[in-house]
């Protein structure tokens, strides 16, 4: 390999380089990065405040109760409980379906702006700027992660009665009260957040995911329409 050539190939190598730490520097990439590794700690809270039956200490004759011991025991109830615990389940990554999806939605279509206001009206001027179609996108996953976290909070009293009555038929000590309260408690308050994050006016979206609850209240840069395609649509509305 000729100098023309090394040069040739370190310049290739610097560019990827940089180009590596403007895409970890932008706001899109740290903002995926922290979802998915926040969300790697909600798969073990649906885990623990859906399978309450399995994962709650109990009494089985007269010693704690194995992980499946009261999977399939032919007892209505116990069984009846154990079912819910799975449907419970399946509605929980239903939900964290449409909350990862509608999260990377607005990574990729809006902006964290901290010099912009973020009311429902000043937004709502914004996201003219954003091509029809992704606006809707985001309107119809935020729609749809609020449907499904109600049927998930419908879900949460049924489950909570009903492995309520088992775990606390099986009652061991003192750490099956601690440990029902806590792993119920882990998706309480998820599901109170899920209603705190989508019961809103229709231009305020808040992130799921970020460490504090920030608002995408600006288009993202690279998604915004020329300012004339903007104007022109801005315009048909007001004649509408």
């Amino acid at each position: 390999m000729d100098q023309q050539e090394e040069k040739e190939v370190v310049s290739i190598v610097e560019k990827m380089n940089d180009d590596f730490v403007t895409k970890l520097n932008d706001q899109d990439t740290k903002q995926k990065i922290g979802m998915y590794m926040a969300f790697i700690m909600e798969f073990y809270r649906v885990l623990m405040g859906s399978f309450l039956i399995l994962f709650v200490p109990q009494k089985c004759n007269d010693d704690i109760c194995g992980l499946f011991e009261n999977v399939a025991t032919g007892k209505p109830v116990v069984d009846t409980a154990f079912s819910m615990n799975v449907i419970l389940f399946a509605i929980y990554l239903v939900m964290y379906h449409a909350e990862l999806t509608r999260e990377n939605k607005m990574i990729n279509y809006l902006h964290v702006n901290p010099e912009l206001p973020r009311d429902n009206d000043s937004v709502g001027e914004v996201l003219v700027q954003l091509p029809e179609v992704k606006k809707n996108s985001i309107l119809f996953w935020d729609k749809r992660y609020q449907t499904i976290g109600r049927v998930g909070m419908v879900g949460f009293i049924i489950n909570l009665g009903l492995s309520g009555y088992v775990v606390f038929t099986h009652y061991l000590d003192n750490k099956t009260i601690t440990v029902f309260l806590t792993n119920a408690l882990f998706m309480g308050l998820k599901l109170n957040d899920v209603k705190t994050i989508t019961e809103t006016d229709i231009n305020v979206f808040l992130s799921a995911y970020l460490t504090r609850r920030v608002q995408y209240n600006d288009v993202d840069p690279d998604k915004k329409m020329l300012d004339s395609d903007s104007e022109i649509l801005l315009e048909e509305k007001n004649t509408v």
